[in-house]
């Protein structure tokens, strides 16, 4: 794709050519311009992205899953779950899906 892009090759060709998306071929282009062939070849290592629970947290409503149910409720769901982290004053707010990863995780 580089050296389509150096003999003069217009994005669309580029794209029919290889079949990969205009974002694809402005982000090699950034990337080459930034940090050369290494830049393109081998992806930057990311920051950590900061956690929504710390460890002790999470342990906490591991064990808030594993007991009994709220009235009214045949298993803990969830939405209860993000409901119960908020209450415990874990987060001020959390996805249902990241509880959903923290129990897969889990097992």
């Amino acid at each position: 794709m580089l050296l389509k892009v150096a003999e003069g090759g217009k994005d669309q060709e580029i794209i029919a050519a290889f079949d990969i998306c205009q974002a694809t071929v402005t982000n090699v282009c950034k990337r080459y311009a930034e940090g050369g062939l290494e830049g393109v070849l081998h992806d930057k290592v990311q920051q950590r992205r900061r956690q929504a629970l710390t460890g002790q947290q999470s342990a906490h409503l591991i064990a808030v899953a594993c007991s009994p149910t709220p009235d009214g409720h045949d298993h803990w769901t969830v939405r209860l779950l993000a409901d119960k982290a908020v209450e415990l004053g874990f987060v001020s707010s959390i996805s249902p899906n990241t509880i959903h990863q923290l129990l897969k995780k889990m097992n």
